[in-house]
């Protein structure tokens, strides 16, 4: 964050104005009136040209990073893994570059981030959180959460989303990814529509569960609530309880616990595992399908399932121009219009675009085109 205060203090010492900032910069008058509005910031080699201007050391035109809270990244890798360094430089990579477009969202909701007042691991709590969300969207107990239910939920909470393509095979953060901006608060949702529909419903529950406790459940503890969370608003306790007795009444336990999976939109892997834990917390006998071959069997079957960009828009891989606009239409999100406008004051920045949305250069660069056809 730029030291707003000492710059124009500094300029009014040197009888500088606006214009003059935007000249030496190589920038327009607006770009630089939003630097001084601190709505922006500069790239480091124009931060350079400023701290010449100013005769100011570049470190004193930055406000200190002890002085600003640090953005809270939260995310797990591939099979519920925990991230490795790498995937955490560019957790907060993205959380940096967010931050700066933090004023060119402005207005983009009414309502600012909301959340549960005091989050808990209890049961208690996470049964509260699901049935105030069922309540909210006007859902019975045990009925079908949809994709656009959650959407809906996304913005009756005040969550930015971002819809990205990291691919199936991605390392890193393949599904999902939540970002909160203590600073700003805000809270921005990175999902990957790459990633197949069988487990699509369940990274949109999970990051919904980050978004109503990030400020105050992190880490271990934050991942455990939203995973839990997003079980049970998925895949209700009741249904679990007729998914284990159907599934070990069925002489193909397999296609009834697809069946189940199949109506509720979660994976069969879900089903599986909320039916054995209704199962341990009844003393009953399991599924009895948690096994190996399950698993394997599990992993062939779902290359057959679509991806849920093939569900949203019709295709595995959409025009650059086509993805930003109809992800606006389905998602509401401003992030793509605030990706223009900040290249429209700033220029031209496949870097910055790629680092924020957290794709390769050439993802970048061909996004960072259709945002300057989106602008024209």
């Amino acid at each position: 964050m730029l030291n707003v205060q000492l710059i124009k203090k500094t300029m009014r010492t040197l009888g500088l104005t606006g214009k003059d900032v935007g000249d030496a910069c190589g920038v327009t008058k607006e770009a630089a009136s939003n630097w001084l509005k601190g709505e922006s910031m500069p790239r480091p080699s124009k931060l350079i040209d400023l701290a010449a201007l100013l005769k100011l050391p570049v470190e004193q035109l930055l406000v200190p990073v002890e002085a600003r809270p640090e953005p809270v990244v939260a995310y797990r890798m591939r099979n519920n893994r925990a991230p490795t360094v790498e995937a955490q430089e560019a957790g907060d990579e993205v959380a940096r570059h967010l931050r700066q477009l933090v004023p060119l969202t402005a207005g983009h909701s009414f309502f600012t981030n909301r959340g549960i007042p005091e989050p808990s691991l209890s049961d208690a709590c996470i049964d509260d959180a699901v049935a105030a969300t069922r309540s909210l969207l006007k859902l019975s107990p045990d009925e079908k959460v949809t994709h656009d239910h959650l959407f809906q939920l996304f913005a009756k909470i005040g969550v930015i989303l971002v819809p990205v393509f990291w691919g199936g095979d991605r390392e890193g953060h393949e599904n999902a990814m939540s970002v909160y901006l203590p600073d700003s608060r805000t809270t921005w949702v990175l999902f990957n529509l790459g990633c197949r529909v069988d487990d699509f419903s369940y990274w949109l529950a999970h990051e919904l569960g980050h978004a109503l406790t990030l400020h105050a459940l992190q880490g271990d503890d934050g991942e455990t609530f939203a995973e839990r969370f997003a079980q049970k608003l998925l895949f209700p306790e009741s249904v679990a309880a007729k998914a284990l007795e159907a599934i070990r009444a069925a002489s193909d336990r397999m296609a009834a616990a697809s069946w189940f999976a199949g109506s509720f939109d979660v994976s069969i892997v879900a089903v599986v595992k909320a039916a054995d834990r209704a199962a341990k917390q009844r003393g009953e006998t399991p599924t009895g399908l948690d096994t190996g071959p399950f698993y394997g069997a599990w992993k062939r079957n779902r290359k057959s399932f679509p991806t849920a960009a093939h569900q949203l828009f019709g295709t595995d891989a959409p025009a650059p121009l086509e993805y930003i606009v109809k992800s606006e239409e389905l998602f509401g999100t401003p992030i793509f219009r605030a990706l223009a406008k900040f290249q429209q004051l700033e220029g031209r920045s496949p870097a910055f675009v790629a680092a924020t949305l957290n794709v390769n250069m050439g993802d970048g660069l061909v996004l960072s085109q259709a945002l300057a056809e989106l602008s024209d």
